[in-house]
């Protein structure tokens, strides 16, 4: 997270480039935007449905064991870091690319393994073993994640995550919550910060953990504290009709429904949820990836300055279909899906601001695998985005690549030629982008498909009337490919 904090600094001290953002007037479905097309070689896009995936781990059961919980109460949050928080955009128009959600905060109780460990009542549970929860209220939160710092925990231990009414439980392995910081630390997170399993959200102000151990396993052998959670200001978990952001994002955003020409790489977006190691949570877009050999494994694209190391990566929540059910109608799809797991970070670079990962649980059947560019698309080429702005259901935006570009810092300057330019400048004809878009591809048309060409560094503009038609900048997806990312994308047949 030290590259997306560097960034929320940035963001706060350069006035140009501070906010994701671009804008047009009239809505237009991007196969009409005047350009010519890209082309070049290319990676395919494939429908999972089509595809065998390799398995997910099997989850531990959800249901909680029912054991009494005992309760951890944080007051209200001032009400200066409330007002903070909800500003979404300070007065002077500067913002951060990153939509941060929450903050975290400390808690005594539960600050290290001694003090948890007289805390937990260990009590018998209806599978025959031992069981032991703790309530957590965070006054005045809309969500919260809780931070599981681990010194031990036998793989054989179920680890659950639910609200006080038993809805929205989920349950980890021992083994599972191993993997992760064993990743962690294999990324040189050794520390606490390693040490660290962040739970799912959980909507409401409170949120339950409960660890359940087999028969013949001792409570001893449990070594866990609770040091801090995210106290979040937006629900993430409450899931079908109860998701919030509907209709926060900005009124000049287009409905990705309403876009035939896209309909397919919609199903390759996500929205993402991701906690850093001080407990603040973010939003960004991301985008599921195909590679050559068309084998289903879930590689997944977003921005550097989103997710830069494996700690952030393990924290991972993505949110699939999570698009207006048809065109303009402003309700949720009926197939929007959560996913929890994490990533493994495979390749991170500020050079393109590219982030490359595998997500470590499949994403539902009926996603799509988008396809990819690798070379760059041609200056005042047509381009298209997905993305999830203020974490709003899916929009679209539609417009031209108008230059190459050389970005120092989050300063960005058009430059004509291609040659040492990492980063591709985009104005839109319609629709625009704002928090919550950072990472978000960018299309290319090449013979009536769509391929990924980069990703959504920043921007100047919005849907304010001053900042309508100001240019966005996105990493070059071609140069990340031939730095790194050909090693698990695979090279595509030479045409004979």
């Amino acid at each position: 997270m030290n590259s997306l904090i560097r960034a929320a600094c940035l963001g706060l001290l350069v006035s140009a480039l501070a906010a994701c953002g671009g804008g047009g007037d009239e809505p237009s479905d991007p196969g009409n935007a005047r350009g010519s097309d890209a082309s070049g070689p290319v990676i395919e896009g494939y429908d999972l449905a089509a595809r065998a995936v390799p398995k997910s781990a099997a989850a531990p059961a959800a249901t909680p064991a029912g054991v009494a919980a005992t309760p951890v109460r944080l007051e209200a949050l001032p009400e200066a870091a409330r007002t903070a928080m909800a500003g979404r955009t300070p007065a002077s128009g500067q913002r951060n690319p990153v939509r941060q959600i929450g903050q975290g905060r400390a808690l005594a109780a539960t600050a290290d393994v001694q003090s948890t460990a007289r805390l937990l009542n260990w009590q018998p549970a209806p599978s025959g073993g031992t069981a032991a929860a703790a309530r957590f209220h965070s006054e005045g939160a809309t969500a919260l994640r809780l931070g599981l710092r681990v010194e031990r925990l036998p793989d054989a231990a179920t680890v659950r995550v639910f609200a006080p009414d038993g809805s929205d439980s989920v349950a980890f392995t021992g083994e599972q919550v191993r993997q992760t910081l064993e990743r962690n630390a294999a990324a040189g997170f050794t520390g606490a910060v390693g040490r660290t399993f962040w739970l799912p959200p959980v909507g409401g102000p409170e949120a339950v953990l409960e660890i359940e151990l087999p028969a013949g396993v001792a409570p001893q052998e449990v070594q866990v504290a609770v040091p801090q959670l995210s106290h979040l200001f937006v629900d993430l978990a409450r899931g079908k009709d109860a998701f919030l952001k509907i209709g926060e994002a900005g009124t000049c955003n287009l409905d990705a429904s309403c876009a035939p020409t896209l309909q397919e790489e919609t199903r390759a977006v996500a929205r993402m949820e991701f906690t850093g190691s001080d407990g603040g949570s973010y939003y960004c877009s991301g985008t599921l990836m195909a590679d050559v050999p068309a084998s289903g494994t879930p590689w997944f694209l977003s921005a550097e300055h989103c997710v830069s190391d494996q700690a952030s990566a393990s924290t991972l929540v993505t949110y699939w279909f999570y698009r207006s059910a048809s065109c303009n109608s402003s309700l949720l799809s009926p197939l929007a899906t959560r996913v929890f797991g994490g990533a493994e970070l495979l390749y991170a670079s500020g050079e393109t601001d590219t982030s490359f990962m595998r997500l470590l649980r499949s994403p539902p059947a009926g996603v799509r695998f988008a396809g990819s560019l690798l070379v760059a698309p041609p200056v005042q080429g047509a381009v298209a985005g997905l993305h999830h702005p203020f974490g709003d259901l899916l929009k679209y935006s539609a417009g031209l690549m108008e230059s190459y570009a050389r970005c120092d810092g989050l300063r960005c300057e058009p430059q004509s030629s291609a040659s040492g330019a990492r980063f591709l400048r985009v104005r839109w004809q319609s629709g625009t982008t704002e928090f919550g878009s950072s990472g978000s591809a960018l299309f290319a048309p090449l013979g009536g498909r769509q391929y990924v060409a980069g990703q959504l560094f920043a921007g100047l503009a919005s849907c304010a009337a001053d900042r309508r038609f100001e240019p966005d900048y996105y990493g070059r997806f071609d140069l990340a490919y031939r730095a790194r990312l050909n090693e698990w994308l695979g090279t595509p047949p030479v045409a004979p």
